[in-house]
């Protein structure tokens, strides 16, 4: 088959990645995926390093001129193709691709799928474009499946809910790196705690620095890693507030990492310490599949996932305290700590 994946994000997030992962798994399926992105945007570049096929840049913002040319060629590029299926990743792009093929007798199979957990608004057009325009929705965890809310039942003969996977074969626990731990200064003997995401505030960097503070006072060999793609002042502050703290000299902080696989092995306790958000919450799974225990705010699909104390800790958003204290206690017990990598 011939798949268009259409993603319209500027920011390499988790619904990108899927979409990237999703490209490279179709062709070593023997289909044949066809990538349209965000021109000039992270997705673009990650997908040229890994050879993904680009078929087209769109613009996909910026007003009803450059909306009215993507939707023109969209329908040129549909046209000339003859894709069997136009897979959508984000309301832009699923919004485009409906109306790039709105009556057309021999139109492709339009699917979406549903990455994101906030409500989405039961308007006239959401529901046009939902249950008339779609042939099938994908949504990546229940509680992205519950943000239809009152649309709900009308969905349920397309609506599919599919968790999102990983990699195992980047993924796993022999990935560890202990090179790359004494690199960055972690003794052999000594513990390290992290948390991998975007340098955004929903993300949880300010309550993990807050938690890892505390914990620092009840376990002397043990340190932090923060690491994500975001602005130096963002990098600067995480660095004062470690410094107010006292704990700056446990604390290690980096950008992107090219090798996030080697690194996540490499930690003994991975952190989701996120205040909203994660639909499908990628890097759960990738601590999980590399022999890390998690602990985990309980938002998006988090309880879906992780169930309290057996394969993982879930902790209130925000609370500093309960975060804390999961984590001493997962650094403090080798023996709970090996269970709840056995479960993950």
């Amino acid at each position: 088959m011939k798949v268009f994946l259409i993603n319209s994000t500027r920011k390499f997030t988790g619904e990108a990645a899927h979409t990237l992962d999703l490209a490279e798994q179709l062709a070593l399926h023997g289909h044949e995926p066809m990538l349209i992105l965000h021109e000039e945007c992270v997705t673009e570049e990650r997908a040229k390093e890994r050879n993904l096929p680009i078929l087209a840049e769109f613009h996909f913002d910026g007003g009803i001129k450059y909306t009215l040319r993507d939707l023109k060629r969209l329908r040129k590029l549909i046209a000339r193709e003859q894709p069997d299926i136009v897979h959508c990743h984000r309301g832009n792009d699923h919004g485009l691709a409906v109306a790039a093929v709105a009556g057309w007798r021999n139109r492709p199979v339009i699917i979406r799928t549903r990455h994101r957990v906030h409500p989405v608004d039961n308007a006239m057009s959401n529901r046009w474009l939902h249950v008339r325009g779609t042939d099938a929705i994908f949504a990546v965890s229940e509680k992205a499946a519950s943000s239809f809310g009152s649309m709900r039942p009308a969905l349920e003969d397309k609506l599919r809910m599919i968790y999102s996977s990983v990699d195992t074969e980047r993924f796993n626990p022999d990935r560890r790196n202990w090179d790359w731990r004494r690199e960055n200064g972690i003794a052999d003997d000594e513990l390290l705690v992290g948390l991998i995401a975007r340098l955004q505030r929903v993300k949880g960097q300010e309550p993990f620095i807050r938690a890892a503070a505390k914990v620092a006072a009840q376990v002397p060999n043990v340190k932090f890693l923060i690491a994500g793609s975001g602005p130096k002042h963002k990098q600067d502050r995480m660095k004062n507030l470690s410094a107010e703290l006292g704990i700056q000299d446990r604390v290690i902080i980096r950008d992107w990492l090219p090798h996030v696989n080697e690194v996540t092995a490499s930690l003994d306790v991975g952190v989701l310490a996120s205040l909203g958000s994660e639909g499908s919450s990628r890097v759960t799974y990738e601590y999980m599949a590399s022999g890390v225990p998690v602990v985990a705010t309980s938002v998006g699909c988090i309880p879906e996932v992780i169930d309290n104390g057996r394969n993982g800790f879930v902790v209130p958003p925000g609370d500093v305290d309960a975060m804390a204290q999961a984590i001493t206690t997962l650094l403090q017990s080798p023996e709970t700590r090996a269970a709840i990598i056995e479960q993950g």
